[in-house]
């Protein structure tokens, strides 16, 4: 957690994530959606999009159109990568939540 939209949130990425933390014995794996807040230089919405914009410019613009002005993706992106995880960790016998 979190998981990076369109650099971290494909199938084979979480597939490829949640297989290693159980093949180092992670009991469970909490996934969820990034969060972005403020609109301030040093708030974390600003510097993400700055990093963006240097390492991985291709995904800025899809990036800026996910949040628009909120903090958290929509909840249809929340949805489908909450069911992809669950799915994955029942594949790899590992728990999708603490209890």
């Amino acid at each position: 957690m979190p998981v990076l939209p369109f650099l971290s949130d494909s199938e084979e990425h979480l597939d490829e994530t949640i297989g290693k933390m159980k093949e180092y014995g992670a009991d469970f794996v909490l996934v969820a959606g990034l969060t972005l807040f403020g609109d301030k230089p040093n708030d974390c919405k600003v510097r993400y999009y700055k990093i963006l914009e240097e390492y991985f410019p291709e995904v800025l613009e899809k990036t800026k159109q996910m949040f628009k002005d909120s903090f958290a993706p929509p909840m249809d992106y929340q949805t489908s990568l909450h069911k992809r995880s669950e799915r994955i960790c029942r594949k790899y016998g590992i728990k999708s939540k603490i209890i």
